[in-house]
Protein backbone atom coordinates (compact mmCIF):
# COMPACT_ATOMS: atom_id res chain seq x y z
CA UNK A 1 0.00 0.00 0.00
CA UNK A 2 2.72 2.44 0.88
CA UNK A 3 4.56 1.23 -2.19
CA UNK A 4 1.44 2.41 -4.47
CA UNK A 5 1.10 5.74 -2.31
CA UNK A 6 4.61 6.47 -3.17
CA UNK A 7 4.50 5.89 -6.75
CA UNK A 8 1.02 7.71 -7.15
CA UNK A 9 2.56 10.93 -5.11
CA UNK A 10 5.85 10.51 -6.82
CA UNK A 11 4.22 10.27 -10.67
CA UNK A 12 0.93 12.51 -10.30
CA UNK A 13 2.22 14.95 -12.77
CA UNK A 14 1.57 12.61 -14.89
CA UNK A 15 -1.93 12.22 -14.58
CA UNK A 16 -2.43 15.03 -16.72
CA UNK A 17 -2.65 14.37 -20.60
CA UNK A 18 -0.72 17.78 -21.67
CA UNK A 19 2.17 16.91 -19.21
CA UNK A 20 2.29 13.27 -19.32
CA UNK A 21 2.66 13.75 -23.78
CA UNK A 22 5.32 16.02 -23.14
CA UNK A 23 7.23 13.69 -20.66
CA UNK A 24 7.30 11.44 -23.40
CA UNK A 25 8.86 13.35 -26.03
CA UNK A 26 11.50 14.64 -23.45
CA UNK A 27 12.41 11.03 -22.63
CA UNK A 28 13.27 10.15 -26.15
CA UNK A 29 14.49 13.83 -27.40
CA UNK A 30 17.21 13.96 -24.38
CA UNK A 31 18.30 10.51 -25.14
CA UNK A 32 19.04 11.58 -28.43
CA UNK A 33 20.68 14.49 -27.21
CA UNK A 34 23.38 12.87 -25.32
CA UNK A 35 23.87 10.82 -28.64
CA UNK A 36 24.07 13.34 -30.60
CA UNK A 37 27.08 14.79 -27.82
CA UNK A 38 28.89 11.37 -27.51
CA UNK A 39 29.19 11.22 -31.50
CA UNK A 40 29.77 15.42 -32.25
CA UNK A 41 32.97 14.87 -29.52
CA UNK A 42 33.86 11.47 -31.15
CA UNK A 43 33.47 13.23 -34.45
CA UNK A 44 35.77 16.34 -33.78
CA UNK A 45 38.59 13.70 -32.10
CA UNK A 46 38.07 11.66 -35.55
CA UNK A 47 38.63 14.57 -37.59
CA UNK A 48 42.40 15.27 -35.77
CA UNK A 49 40.82 17.78 -33.27
CA UNK A 50 42.97 18.11 -29.95
CA UNK A 51 41.43 18.74 -26.30
CA UNK A 52 41.59 22.52 -27.31
CA UNK A 53 39.51 22.15 -30.36
CA UNK A 54 37.31 19.68 -28.19
CA UNK A 55 36.90 22.83 -25.83
CA UNK A 56 36.29 25.42 -28.14
CA UNK A 57 33.02 23.07 -29.33
CA UNK A 58 31.90 22.66 -26.08
CA UNK A 59 32.37 26.57 -25.24
CA UNK A 60 30.72 27.35 -28.81
CA UNK A 61 27.61 25.56 -27.51
CA UNK A 62 27.35 26.45 -24.36
CA UNK A 63 28.49 29.98 -23.99
CA UNK A 64 25.27 31.47 -25.26
CA UNK A 65 23.22 30.46 -22.90
CA UNK A 66 25.33 33.28 -20.72
CA UNK A 67 24.95 35.68 -23.52
CA UNK A 68 21.32 35.39 -24.90
CA UNK A 69 19.11 33.43 -21.82
CA UNK A 70 18.23 36.61 -20.14
CA UNK A 71 16.93 38.42 -23.16
CA UNK A 72 15.38 34.77 -24.16
CA UNK A 73 13.22 34.91 -21.02
CA UNK A 74 11.66 38.03 -22.26
CA UNK A 75 10.77 36.57 -25.53
CA UNK A 76 9.08 33.78 -23.58
CA UNK A 77 7.05 36.24 -21.37
CA UNK A 78 5.62 37.87 -24.54
CA UNK A 79 5.16 34.98 -26.93
CA UNK A 80 3.13 31.81 -27.16
CA UNK A 81 5.34 29.40 -25.06
CA UNK A 82 4.33 26.13 -27.25
CA UNK A 83 4.90 27.78 -30.75
CA UNK A 84 8.36 28.84 -29.97
CA UNK A 85 9.24 25.69 -28.18
CA UNK A 86 7.86 24.27 -31.82
CA UNK A 87 10.01 26.88 -33.97
CA UNK A 88 13.20 26.05 -31.68
CA UNK A 89 13.02 21.94 -31.90
CA UNK A 90 12.53 22.02 -35.87
CA UNK A 91 15.49 24.52 -36.06
CA UNK A 92 17.24 22.17 -33.63
CA UNK A 93 16.49 18.63 -35.64
CA UNK A 94 17.11 20.47 -38.98
CA UNK A 95 20.79 21.20 -37.78
CA UNK A 96 21.22 17.55 -36.55
CA UNK A 97 19.91 16.03 -39.90
CA UNK A 98 22.89 18.52 -41.97
CA UNK A 99 25.73 17.32 -39.75
CA UNK A 100 24.36 14.11 -39.52
CA UNK A 101 24.42 13.78 -43.91
CA UNK A 102 27.49 15.84 -44.18
CA UNK A 103 29.06 13.30 -42.10
CA UNK A 104 28.10 10.41 -43.26
CA UNK A 105 28.94 11.87 -46.93
CA UNK A 106 32.21 12.40 -45.04
CA UNK A 107 32.61 16.40 -46.19
CA UNK A 108 32.34 17.58 -42.59
CA UNK A 109 34.77 19.86 -41.25
CA UNK A 110 35.66 21.43 -37.90
CA UNK A 111 34.15 24.62 -38.64
CA UNK A 112 30.92 23.15 -39.80
CA UNK A 113 31.02 21.62 -36.43
CA UNK A 114 31.87 24.42 -34.67
CA UNK A 115 28.84 26.47 -36.62
CA UNK A 116 26.04 23.91 -36.10
CA UNK A 117 27.58 24.06 -32.05
CA UNK A 118 27.47 27.51 -31.98
CA UNK A 119 23.88 27.67 -33.31
CA UNK A 120 22.02 25.00 -31.38
CA UNK A 121 23.71 27.18 -28.42
CA UNK A 122 21.90 30.23 -29.46
CA UNK A 123 18.80 27.66 -29.87
CA UNK A 124 19.08 26.24 -26.65
CA UNK A 125 18.93 29.82 -24.87
CA UNK A 126 15.33 30.16 -25.95
CA UNK A 127 14.51 26.60 -26.02
CA UNK A 128 15.70 26.00 -22.29
CA UNK A 129 13.62 29.30 -20.58
CA UNK A 130 10.73 28.23 -22.98
CA UNK A 131 10.71 24.51 -21.22
CA UNK A 132 11.11 25.96 -17.93
CA UNK A 133 8.26 28.05 -18.19
CA UNK A 134 6.24 25.73 -20.20
CA UNK A 135 6.12 23.29 -17.13
CA UNK A 136 3.89 25.35 -15.35
CA UNK A 137 1.37 26.02 -18.53
CA UNK A 138 1.59 22.06 -18.50
CA UNK A 139 1.46 20.93 -15.43
CA UNK A 140 -0.49 24.06 -13.60
CA UNK A 141 0.14 24.97 -10.22
CA UNK A 142 -0.62 22.02 -8.12
CA UNK A 143 1.61 19.88 -9.96
CA UNK A 144 4.58 21.93 -10.99
CA UNK A 145 7.04 21.11 -8.64
CA UNK A 146 6.16 17.17 -9.24
CA UNK A 147 7.02 18.19 -12.80
CA UNK A 148 10.38 19.87 -12.52
CA UNK A 149 11.28 16.70 -10.55
CA UNK A 150 9.88 14.65 -13.16
CA UNK A 151 11.88 16.71 -15.68
CA UNK A 152 14.79 16.03 -13.73
CA UNK A 153 14.21 12.08 -13.98
CA UNK A 154 14.38 12.33 -17.43
CA UNK A 155 17.56 14.88 -17.65
CA UNK A 156 19.33 12.30 -15.18
CA UNK A 157 18.61 8.66 -16.99
CA UNK A 158 19.07 9.81 -20.11
CA UNK A 159 22.46 10.79 -18.78
CA UNK A 160 22.95 7.87 -17.13
CA UNK A 161 22.34 5.76 -20.72
CA UNK A 162 22.00 7.75 -23.28
CA UNK A 163 25.98 7.96 -23.91
CA UNK A 164 26.74 4.13 -23.90
CA UNK A 165 23.53 3.98 -26.56
CA UNK A 166 25.43 6.45 -28.41
CA UNK A 167 28.71 4.80 -28.54
CA UNK A 168 27.43 1.30 -28.71
CA UNK A 169 25.55 2.69 -31.75
CA UNK A 170 29.02 4.78 -33.41
CA UNK A 171 30.56 1.11 -33.44
CA UNK A 172 27.42 -0.08 -34.88
CA UNK A 173 25.94 2.31 -37.60
CA UNK A 174 28.46 5.01 -37.74
CA UNK A 175 28.48 8.91 -36.38
CA UNK A 176 26.44 10.05 -39.11
CA UNK A 177 23.61 7.41 -37.53
CA UNK A 178 23.83 9.31 -34.47
CA UNK A 179 22.92 12.75 -35.53
CA UNK A 180 20.11 11.09 -37.98
CA UNK A 181 18.73 9.36 -34.81
CA UNK A 182 18.61 12.79 -32.78
CA UNK A 183 17.04 14.42 -35.68
CA UNK A 184 14.27 11.73 -35.90
CA UNK A 185 13.74 12.16 -32.08
CA UNK A 186 13.37 15.65 -32.13
CA UNK A 187 10.12 14.52 -34.58
CA UNK A 188 8.84 13.18 -31.54
CA UNK A 189 8.65 16.21 -29.37
CA UNK A 190 7.16 18.28 -32.20
CA UNK A 191 4.54 15.64 -32.33
CA UNK A 192 3.44 15.51 -28.95
CA UNK A 193 3.31 19.68 -28.83
CA UNK A 194 1.12 19.77 -31.92
CA UNK A 195 -0.84 17.00 -29.84
CA UNK A 196 -1.40 18.95 -26.65
CA UNK A 197 -4.73 20.66 -25.70
CA UNK A 198 -4.46 24.45 -25.96
CA UNK A 199 -7.74 24.47 -23.85
CA UNK A 200 -6.42 22.61 -20.75
CA UNK A 201 -2.85 24.68 -20.85
CA UNK A 202 -2.44 26.26 -17.82
CA UNK A 203 -2.40 30.14 -19.23
CA UNK A 204 -1.36 33.17 -17.58
CA UNK A 205 -1.67 36.51 -19.16
CA UNK A 206 1.43 37.14 -21.65
CA UNK A 207 4.03 40.07 -20.98
CA UNK A 208 3.00 43.53 -23.12
CA UNK A 209 6.01 44.30 -25.77
CA UNK A 210 7.62 47.61 -24.06
CA UNK A 211 11.30 48.48 -23.69
CA UNK A 212 13.04 47.41 -20.49
CA UNK A 213 11.82 44.07 -19.90
CA UNK A 214 14.98 42.53 -19.17
CA UNK A 215 15.74 45.32 -16.48
CA UNK A 216 12.03 44.85 -15.31
CA UNK A 217 12.90 41.17 -14.93
CA UNK A 218 16.39 41.81 -12.89
CA UNK A 219 14.54 44.87 -10.14
CA UNK A 220 11.12 42.17 -9.81
CA UNK A 221 13.66 39.36 -8.98
CA UNK A 222 15.51 41.77 -6.37
CA UNK A 223 12.95 43.57 -4.89
CA UNK A 224 11.10 40.24 -3.48
CA UNK A 225 13.68 38.99 -0.62
CA UNK A 226 12.75 35.45 -0.98
CA UNK A 227 13.11 35.52 -4.82
CA UNK A 228 16.15 37.13 -4.49
CA UNK A 229 18.01 35.01 -1.85
CA UNK A 230 17.00 31.91 -3.54
CA UNK A 231 18.35 33.18 -6.50
CA UNK A 232 22.04 34.07 -4.48
CA UNK A 233 21.80 30.30 -3.28
CA UNK A 234 21.33 28.70 -6.56
CA UNK A 235 24.33 30.93 -8.12
CA UNK A 236 26.87 30.02 -5.22
CA UNK A 237 25.90 26.51 -5.27
CA UNK A 238 25.91 26.08 -9.00
CA UNK A 239 29.22 27.95 -9.16
CA UNK A 240 31.08 26.15 -6.31
CA UNK A 241 29.88 22.45 -6.35
CA UNK A 242 28.68 21.95 -9.99
CA UNK A 243 32.43 21.44 -10.87
CA UNK A 244 32.00 18.20 -10.19
CA UNK A 245 32.53 17.20 -14.04
CA UNK A 246 35.63 18.62 -14.47
CA UNK A 247 37.23 17.77 -11.07
CA UNK A 248 36.25 14.21 -11.08
CA UNK A 249 38.56 12.65 -13.90
CA UNK A 250 41.53 14.80 -11.79
CA UNK A 251 39.84 12.79 -8.48
CA UNK A 252 40.01 9.60 -10.48
CA UNK A 253 43.64 9.91 -12.60
CA UNK A 254 45.80 11.76 -9.76
CA UNK A 255 44.20 10.99 -6.53
CA UNK A 256 43.62 7.24 -6.85
CA UNK A 257 45.69 6.66 -9.81
CA UNK A 258 42.52 4.41 -11.31
CA UNK A 259 41.84 3.97 -15.31
CA UNK A 260 39.28 5.24 -18.01
CA UNK A 261 37.04 2.02 -16.72
CA UNK A 262 36.85 3.27 -13.35
CA UNK A 263 36.04 6.89 -13.97
CA UNK A 264 33.21 5.30 -16.38
CA UNK A 265 31.74 3.53 -13.28
CA UNK A 266 32.31 6.66 -11.07
CA UNK A 267 30.18 8.54 -13.33
CA UNK A 268 27.62 5.97 -13.33
CA UNK A 269 27.71 6.32 -9.61
CA UNK A 270 27.04 9.65 -10.01
CA UNK A 271 23.85 9.48 -12.84
CA UNK A 272 22.65 6.88 -10.32
CA UNK A 273 23.03 9.16 -7.46
CA UNK A 274 21.34 11.80 -9.59
CA UNK A 275 18.44 10.00 -10.75
CA UNK A 276 17.88 8.94 -7.30
CA UNK A 277 17.69 12.26 -5.88
CA UNK A 278 15.45 13.44 -8.79
CA UNK A 279 12.82 10.63 -7.99
CA UNK A 280 12.82 11.71 -4.21
CA UNK A 281 11.91 15.06 -4.67
CA UNK A 282 9.37 14.18 -7.08
CA UNK A 283 7.42 12.55 -3.93
CA UNK A 284 7.90 15.81 -1.85
CA UNK A 285 5.45 18.52 -1.63
CA UNK A 286 5.44 22.48 -2.62
CA UNK A 287 9.17 23.70 -1.73
CA UNK A 288 10.31 26.23 0.70
CA UNK A 289 13.16 28.66 0.73
CA UNK A 290 14.17 27.02 4.40
CA UNK A 291 14.17 23.82 2.12
CA UNK A 292 15.98 25.46 -0.80
CA UNK A 293 19.18 26.63 1.75
CA UNK A 294 18.77 23.58 3.45
CA UNK A 295 19.48 21.27 0.59
CA UNK A 296 22.17 23.86 -0.78
CA UNK A 297 24.08 23.41 2.59
CA UNK A 298 23.66 18.99 2.04
CA UNK A 299 25.25 20.09 -1.52
CA UNK A 300 28.22 21.74 -0.13
CA UNK A 301 29.16 18.96 2.69
CA UNK A 302 28.75 16.10 0.57
CA UNK A 303 31.17 17.88 -2.16
CA UNK A 304 33.29 17.91 1.16
CA UNK A 305 33.24 14.71 1.50
CA UNK A 306 33.98 13.47 -1.48
CA UNK A 307 37.22 15.84 -1.31
CA UNK A 308 38.06 13.85 1.96
CA UNK A 309 37.13 10.26 1.30
CA UNK A 310 40.58 8.24 2.52
CA UNK A 311 39.73 5.19 -0.38
CA UNK A 312 37.91 4.45 -3.19
CA UNK A 313 35.00 2.43 -1.84
CA UNK A 314 34.28 5.59 0.41
CA UNK A 315 34.33 7.90 -2.67
CA UNK A 316 32.12 5.68 -4.79
CA UNK A 317 29.57 6.13 -1.77
CA UNK A 318 30.11 10.16 -0.94
CA UNK A 319 29.80 10.89 -5.12
CA UNK A 320 26.35 8.53 -5.14
CA UNK A 321 25.25 11.06 -2.28
CA UNK A 322 26.65 14.08 -3.67
CA UNK A 323 24.56 13.08 -7.13
CA UNK A 324 21.92 12.96 -4.78
CA UNK A 325 21.88 15.55 -3.05
CA UNK A 326 22.82 18.23 -6.03
CA UNK A 327 19.97 16.78 -7.98
CA UNK A 328 17.39 17.36 -4.83
CA UNK A 329 19.03 21.16 -4.40
CA UNK A 330 18.78 22.14 -8.04
CA UNK A 331 14.66 20.36 -8.17
CA UNK A 332 14.00 21.99 -5.00
CA UNK A 333 15.49 25.65 -6.43
CA UNK A 334 13.96 25.00 -10.24
CA UNK A 335 10.10 23.88 -8.24
CA UNK A 336 10.50 27.16 -5.94
CA UNK A 337 10.92 29.19 -8.80
CA UNK A 338 8.13 28.03 -10.54
CA UNK A 339 5.52 28.52 -7.74
CA UNK A 340 6.32 32.11 -7.17
CA UNK A 341 7.24 33.83 -10.12
CA UNK A 342 4.27 36.35 -10.89
CA UNK A 343 2.34 36.42 -13.53
CA UNK A 344 3.72 37.24 -17.03
CA UNK A 345 7.09 37.33 -15.45
CA UNK A 346 7.80 33.41 -15.45
CA UNK A 347 10.16 33.50 -18.33
CA UNK A 348 12.37 36.23 -17.21
CA UNK A 349 12.47 34.70 -13.66
CA UNK A 350 13.01 31.09 -15.22
CA UNK A 351 15.66 32.59 -17.38
CA UNK A 352 17.51 34.11 -14.20
CA UNK A 353 17.75 30.88 -12.94
CA UNK A 354 19.19 29.49 -16.36
CA UNK A 355 21.95 32.38 -16.20
CA UNK A 356 22.29 31.43 -12.84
Amino acid sequence: MRLVQWRRQTFRALQVRNYRLFFVGQVISRSGWWIQMVAENWLVVDLGGSGLVLGITSALQFAPLLLFSAYAGVLVDRRDTRKLLIATQCASGLLALIIGLLALTGVVQIWMIWLAAFLLGCLNAFEIPAREAFTMELAGPAHVTNAVALNNVVRNSSRAFGPALGGWLISWAGIGACFLLNAASYAVVIAALYRLNPSALYEERAAPHRRGQLREGWRYVWRHLTLRTALLITAVAATFCTNFIVLLPLYISQTFQKDAEVYGLIMSCLGIGMLMGSLMAASWTAPTLKRVAGLALCFGLAHAVVGVAPNLVTGFLAIAIMGCASSMCLTCCAGYFQLHAGESMRGRVMALYTLA
